[in-house]
């Protein structure tokens, strides 16, 4: 590889790094929706429960799920223009394949009985804080990678706890590193837009 490749290669590898920069502060609105449904989703479950109402519980994901997947479409579809770049890709693969998976995951598995209906909160903290720590490694926040962390540390307490106790630890979990995190994305975000129409 000569000299002028090796210059032409890094500042791609600078390009798409930037783009993702400035696209991850645009899925905030995305990853606070998708915290707000989910943490409706636990809590509701939790209630049912502890209720005697166990039966109901999956019905709350499912609406919540699906509108979330239908709110992301959407958003998707209006702001196709702005994904176009290779770094905004990247960025959307990551958080849409997190979401697969913990779908596949959270349906799949539990109506399988292949996975315990008390793990999957645990499990889905897992897949949570591989997005937030690919999203920290484009943006390099560090608060960012604390999240992640969070959310990993949040996981392994929720195993060791072993019972449907786990939902309310990740609803909180839910509100402090989804909401929370996705709000200042979205608030840098308005800002950046802010800053270049003024300019």
């Amino acid at each position: 590889m000569d000299q002028q490749s090796a210059i032409e290669e890094i500042a791609l590898i600078k390009r798409v790094i930037d783009e993702s920069r400035e696209f991850a502060f645009n899925i905030g609105m995305q990853i606070t929706v998708w915290g707000i449904l989910i943490s409706i989703a636990v809590f509701a479950s939790y209630g049912a429960i502890m209720l005697g109402y166990g039966h109901l519980a999956i019905w709350f994901w499912v609406v919540m799920i699906g509108t979330g997947w239908i709110f992301s479409l959407v958003k998707q579809m209006r702001d196709r223009a702005m994904t176009e770049s290779l770094g905004a890709k990247i960025v959307t693969y990551v958080w849409r394949s997190c979401g697969i998976a913990m779908t596949i995951l959270g349906f799949a598995g539990i109506l399988s009985h292949a996975v315990q209906d008390w793990s999957i909160a645990p499990i889905l903290a897992t897949i949570i804080g591989i997005g937030f720590a690919v999203t920290a490694l484009i943006q390099r926040f560090k608060w960012v990678m604390s999240v992640a962390a969070a959310w990993w540390f949040g996981s392994l307490l929720m195993f060791l706890v072993r019972s449907y106790q786990a939902l309310p630890i990740f609803g909180i979990m839910m509100i402090l590193f989804m909401v929370v995190p996705g709000m200042v994305f979205h608030r840098q975000w308005k800002n950046k837009q802010i800053s270049i129409e003024t300019k």
